[in-house]
């Protein structure tokens, strides 16, 4: 990940992500990589009534348990996401970003949503959000796990750390046990490395996880989650890139230094902001 500075910086990440989506990102092979010589069923609505396939759950948990396993790292992600207007007409709106983690230290993390820069810094003291383009910030005072920060900052301020779910020692939790069925689709390439397809599902939801046919490191490449009772299946896209788990980390990365000019803002909570009356 390169260090948190300007949008401008995450140009070329913009840029290759938009090369990377034209089509050609992710190839099912005709080949796939159980039930020899038969077919992998890419609809899970036509599994058997014991629709969780074991191979499935047994690649994504070695993917959970291997990145829940890493103390440091880095990655860098493209989120898209589809927003459905009057029942018809899909707009995509997109963000980016990057992470340097430390679960032992702290984390810095940049995301970009369209004009909008923020930088995201926890030194196991306190956490702060930078806005970029308005020179100001939040903060709190915490002391304690990433688990229990994120947590927090979810509950208290409705904050989400961007990419959590991949990045938390839970994520099997929110990927496996979740789901209600779960199909071993087969063989592919994402970006040129081959790669597991999954695909799960539950009452509320599907996604597809696609991760590294790596034994060495089966890292997540790529995720997509469709929500199947919104006119339109709007999804959400998420692609992981240039992961790194021996990072060049320094410490202070992790401390937010304001400028003499910042501004520090008021950081409501939840409880602090009134709910909407549905009188307007």
């Amino acid at each position: 990940m390169t260090r948190p500075t300007t949008p401008a910086t995450w140009l070329g990440v913009l840029a290759a992500a938009a090369l990377l989506g034209g089509g050609a990102l992710a190839q099912t092979s005709e080949t796939p990589a159980h039930a020899a010589g038969e077919a992998a069923e890419t609809e899970i609505a036509d599994e058997a009534p014991d629709a969780l396939d074991p191979i499935a759950l047994e690649v994504l948990k070695t993917a959970t348990d291997y990145l829940a396993a890493q103390r440091t790292l880095s990655v860098d992600w493209f989120v898209s996401r589809d927003r459905v207007i009057d029942g018809r007409e899909k707009l995509t709106e997109f963000t980016s970003g990057g992470i340097i983690l430390d679960r032992e230290a702290g984390f810095v993390a940049h995301s970009e949503n369209g004009p909008e820069g923020r930088n995201f810094y926890y030194d196991r003291e306190a956490v702060f959000i930078q806005d970029i383009e308005a020179n100001a910030y939040v903060t709190a005072a915490f002391e304690g796990e990433l688990e229990a920060l994120v947590a927090r900052i979810k509950d208290e301020y409705d904050v989400v750390l961007p990419i959590w779910s991949v990045l938390s020692r839970d994520t099997a939790a929110e990927f496996i046990d979740a789901a209600d069925k779960a199909a071993y689709v087969g063989r592919t390439r994402v970006a040129g490395r081959d790669a597991h397809h999954l695909a799960f599902s539950n009452y509320d939801y599907d996604w597809q996880v696609w991760v590294a046919d790596d034994a060495d490191r089966p890292e997540i490449l790529m995720i997509v989650g469709t929500d199947p009772y919104t006119q339109g299946w709007p999804q959400y896209r998420a692609y992981l890139t240039n992961w790194d788990f021996a990072p060049e980390i320094d410490p202070t990365e992790f401390t937010y230094v304001p400028e003499a000019d910042a501004e520090r803002m008021a950081w409501p909570k939840i409880a602090d902001i009134p709910a909407h009356s549905g009188t307007e």
